[in-house]
């Protein structure tokens, strides 16, 4: 066994993480290292991603190849052409295997005189050109032309690539020679999978306006060396990424897996668990869910774009970079924990001792991520995710799960977050898209079976791609109502008063539905004219009033208005992965290790007016008494309707109301109302400080065995935060009272009688939840209309040009709820964003405003009702 303590070469490093992935052909790897490097060999400055610049080179021949298909005038050479157009590979093309060849042939895996290089390149040149085919006619092309492979064009590529050599900026100084294995080692690479690589290559019709200015007229690709970075082979191997592992009492811990010899000899060992007790199992996990997957496939227990969630953590979960060496030898006094003792992070693979990544422990709960994600994808049309699930809806009776709507999906798009209320952990975080919906962010048109009435324009948005319960951000609407709730309960004049008289109703009227004078009967209703009263003041004659900034200053306490102080981008967001906040002091090197994702923020405005301008929060000032009483009371002064703050206008007056309704400017994602609804629940459980939402438990270092114990304690980072719970537990009980009553009586009771019976919502206690629903000028009108008015070149109105506008039917829904049925404590919260869909029939929007079944309610009680054990998890 080799010394620990001696630092490898380089080339031992690159053997070593070689054979942890093969193990089998680590002597023939060696030779294969030892001949392969050179043009290839460290870069200047080492990185975590490797660029093979000469592979790079190779791909790009396509470039110029890759036509218009009726452009494409000459055929794809036979492999005696391809000798005869490049003369100068003939001997590598048509001689002896390959030193990988002969490889395999010596462990007895290829056969002696296969078919010769040229005739594999000329069948792989074959493959492209039918995947090319195949990939810009399908429905949703993501080029705007049917597309071929030129053979001629491809070969004086080769050609040229061969004559010229090219450099590179990660090697300063070094030219690089294209040899005649790199381009049949680009071929192969394109070919693999049916030519799976052209997924991810920029395209004409998916690539911004700036982009495309640089390429040249007739081209339609561009293969850049971020497509076709990988992993750096001479920088270590990359930790583990585990789910739930820490929370877990009992089951089996799952990893997300990537390579799988690496990942099957590295994470199940107990220097990576990490743990004192032996787990139940150790389950690896492909990867990332995909929209076409089976039911059974394990996938749907990882949060999609987790890949781009951890991305901070890279330059520690890859042993590579700064940080990862400031983590591992001595660095300057107050960069790191008190308890964190820099150390080597190695572990013993094939017999080398090689540097390791740390490992990341995720705060997800598998079953609960899979419900999620599942739950969304039945709702956005997969009903054979529904019919496993055993979900139903009332309305749809026998017939398919929203079998009435475009793409029989209930919605177009469902972002879920499900967060532990005692703990801050992110158990889930699901999301999906309906079909259509996707098209229009991956652009650059529609299948022949969407509506092209819909009227928003297809654009490639990969953004708008990625996992929405964390990166899609809406109005919150009538969601915010616990927050003004809780504003007023606290308000040092009248909060006592409120506070006293509802909870003397709650003793006196016991499970009857509160009264509509009363705050709980308003937040059962959602009658948000009676909170705009109360935010202004009516029951001081709409004088003089502080209450609107009481709200903002109340929103901060739930985690909101984050970085808001001063005029920011990044105004109302907050960290994912340890749940802090955006502004906080600290190592600028630390702080680095956060990604900043949309939260919550109320009451704020862009500086100077400018709505592409840095947000802030409004500054308190005195309302106009005269203008806010006239909002109210409307002209006349006789309070014509509850809905009286409808007409509202006048300056700074009416964008103060707009707020109050959640809004004008506010926003919050899925993820941030799932954190107003946790510190609401930790508050009425008596919870004095909470941990606001968090992805990651820890980050954590490799432990070994020793004398004294199981295991010695590994490093240990986490970065989290906690804060003091200012919502007092009084005015969160009242609070969470009047919300338990919204299915009963309230606006989610229709989306209650879809999942349960009429019986069972009228007497449920284990969920208390807020339906919202943002402002959208198109409740009233057809998709006919629609495309008539939103046609090109007809005049329209300041109404009409908000009904082509980017504005979207969205639903939400917020809830907390139990898990155990004898525990009088919240457990969890849900929180759930819903785009809703159009009637076949009608071409109207489903549940226009406040009428109909909110779809955001019933997927967030599908998911409760199930974690809660009172519905089945599969089909009975």
């Amino acid at each position: 066994m080799p010394d620990a303590r001696r630092p490898l070469t380089l080339l031992q490093l690159a053997i070593a993480a070689t054979a942890a992935v093969v193990p089998v052909l680590l002597g023939v790897l060696l030779a294969v290292a030892s001949a392969r490097r050179g043009d290839d060999a460290e870069p200047a400055r080492v990185s975590e991603r490797h660029v093979s610049v000469r592979h790079v080179a190779a791909l790009k021949t396509f470039e110029s190849a890759i036509v218009r298909r009726d452009h494409a005038a000459t055929p794809l050479p036979s492999p005696d052409a391809l000798l005869e157009r490049i003369p100068q590979c003939r001997a590598a093309w048509t001689g002896a295997p390959g030193l990988m060849a002969r490889a395999r042939m010596t462990l007895g895996r290829g056969v002696q005189g296969g078919p010769s290089a040229a005739t594999r390149i000329a069948r792989e040149l074959v493959t492209i050109d039918q995947a090319l085919l195949r990939f810009s006619s399908a429905d949703n092309r993501r080029v705007t032309d049917t597309l071929g492979l030129d053979g001629a064009r491809w070969l004086d590529a080769v050609a040229r690539a061969l004559a010229s050599p090219v450099e590179s900026p990660e090697y300063p100084g070094r030219r690089f020679s294209v040899g005649c294995d790199d381009i049949a080692g680009a071929v192969a690479a394109l070919a693999r999978s049916n030519a799976r690589m052209l997924d991810v290559l920029a395209w004409r019709g998916t690539e911004v306006e700036r982009v495309v200015e640089r390429w040249r007229p007739d081209q339609y690709v561009e293969i850049s060396p971020r497509q076709v970075a990988r992993a750096n082979p001479w920088s270590g191997i990359p930790g583990c990424i585990y789910l739930g592992h820490a929370a877990r009492d009992s089951g089996p811990v799952y990893y997300v897996g990537n390579v799988r010899g690496l990942d099957e000899r590295l994470c199940t060992r107990n220097e990576m668990l990490g743990s004192a007790t032996e787990p139940a199992g150790v389950v690896r996990l492909p990867g990332e869910p995909a929209p076409d997957m089976p039911f059974g496939d394990p996938r749907w227990k990882v949060p999609p774009s987790l890949g781009a969630l951890l991305q901070p953590l890279e330059t520690l979960h890859r042993p590579a970079g700064p940080l990862y060496r400031d983590f591992t030898a001595p660095v300057e006094a107050g960069l790191l924990p008190a308890t964190w003792v820099p150390s080597p992070n190695r572990i013993v693979i094939g017999g080398h001792a090689v540097d390791v990544g740390f490992s990341v422990d995720l705060t997800i709960d598998p079953d609960l991520q899979a419900l999620a994600q599942q739950t969304a994808a039945c709702y956005t049309g997969r009903d054979d995710i529904c019919r496993a699930l055993g979900m139903r809806r009332k309305e749809d009776a026998a017939r398919p799960l929203g079998a009435a709507l475009l793409e029989h999906a209930m919605v177009r798009m469902a972002a879920v977050a499900i967060v532990d209320v005692a703990s801050g952990r992110i158990e889930a975080v699901a999301g999906a898209l309906s079909p259509c919906t996707r098209e229009e962010y991956d652009g650059p048109g529609r299948s022949r079976h969407c509506d092209r009435r819909i009227p928003y324009p297809v654009r490639y948005r990969p953004d708008a791609l990625l996992n929405a319960a964390v990166f899609h951000d809406a109005m919150p609407a009538s969601t915010i109502k616990p927050i003004m709730a809780a504003a007023f309960l606290s308000d040092p004049v009248v909060g006592p008063r409120w506070l006293a008289a509802e909870q003397a109703e709650m003793a006196r009227a016991g499970n009857a539905w509160p009264s509509a004078q009363s705050l709980r009967g308003q937040l059962m209703r959602s009658d948000s004219a009676r909170f705009l009263d109360r935010m202004f003041c009516a029951d001081r004659g709409f004088g003089p009033c502080a209450r609107p900034w009481e709200v903002q200053s109340e929103a901060s306490l739930f985690g909101w208005n984050g970085g808001c102080s001063a005029p920011r981008d990044d105004c109302g967001k907050r960290d994912l992965l340890f749940g802090r906040s955006v502004d906080g002091a600290g190592d600028p090197r630390l702080r680095a290790l956060a990604i900043e994702v949309p939260y919550g923020r109320l009451l704020a405005e862009p500086a100077g007016g400018t709505i592409s301008a840095p947000f802030h929060l409004r500054a308190p000032l005195a309302l106009d008494a005269a203008k806010v009483r006239r909002c109210a009371e409307g002209p006349d002064g006789r309070r014509p309707s509850r809905d009286d703050w409808e007409k509202c206008g006048g300056g700074v007056v009416v964008d103060v109301v707009a707020e109050g309704w959640g809004q004008g400017h506010a926003r919050a994602s899925a993820l941030g109302s799932a954190g107003m609804m946790a510190t609401l629940a930790a508050a009425a459980n008596g919870e004095e400080r909470v941990r606001l939402p968090h992805l990651v438990e820890a980050v954590r270092g490799v432990s070994h065995a020793d004398s004294g114990s199981s295991h010695s304690a590994a490093p240990r980072l986490d970065l989290g935060e906690t804060m003091p719970n200012r919502v007092t537990r009084d005015a969160a009980s009242v609070i969470l009272s009047g919300l338990a009553y919204g299915h009963r009586g309230g606006t989610s009771r229709l989306a209650c009688e879809q999942v349960f019976e009429a019986r069972e919502c009228a007497q449920m206690d284990w969920i208390a939840g807020k339906t919202g629903t943002p402002t959208f000028p198109n409740d009233d009108r057809s998709l006919a209309e629609l495309a008539r008015l939103c046609a090109p070149g007809v005049a329209k109105t300041r109404s009409e040009r908000a009904a082509c506008g980017p504005l979207r039917p969205y639903k939400w829904y917020v809830a907390a709820y139990r898990t155990d049925r004898a525990d009088p404590r919240w457990t969890k919260v849900i929180a759930v964003l819903t785009e809703r869909n159009w009637l076949i029939d009608t071409g109207r929007i489903h549940g226009a405003g406040d009428h109909g079944p909110n779809p955001a309610a019933e997927i967030a009680m599908q998911i409760a009702g199930r974690d809660a054990g009172l519905l089945p998890w599969g089909a009975q």
